[in-house]
């Protein structure tokens, strides 16, 4: 019998309708050393201790950070308050209702300025640009 542990990082990207999600397997827990794909904005990560027991595996608990996740943004994102969105020649009125309705404080815009959300700092991180 032996434990194997298992990471992975799952990527976000804007869709049609919804934002799409994939899977990619990581070697490290260390959002700095994820590679970007070229059409994600943001991505969670992921470790599970299997255990491998003969022929069988036996799956363990997902962890990815407690009962709300680490997402963790492209160092492109920008996090913009009510004030700074209604200032934002981008932000359409629709944003700016659903911000006041929702009572979101903040959102988040994507790598490319667009598919605004709402922002939690609390589970959520724009990474720092690190040159290699």
């Amino acid at each position: 019998m032996e434990k194997v542990t298992k990471r992975w990082a799952t990527f976000w990207a804007p869709g049609a309708f919804v934002g799409e999600n994939w899977q990619v397997p990581v070697e490290s827990m260390d959002p700095y050393a994820v590679v970007w794909p070229d059409n994600a904005y943001a991505f969670v990560l992921c470790e599970r201790e299997d255990i491998v027991d003969g022929g069988k595996t036996y799956q363990g608990t997902v962890n990815s950070g407690g009962t709300e996740p680490q997402w963790y943004y492209h160092p492109d994102s920008k996090v913009e308050t009510l004030e700074q969105v209604k200032a934002n020649p981008s932000a359409k009125q629709t944003l700016i209702s659903n911000m006041e309705c929702n009572g979101w404080d903040q959102i988040i815009w994507t790598r490319w300025g667009t598919w605004p959300q709402p922002f939690n700092p609390a589970h959520m991180t724009v990474l720092e640009r690190r040159t290699a």
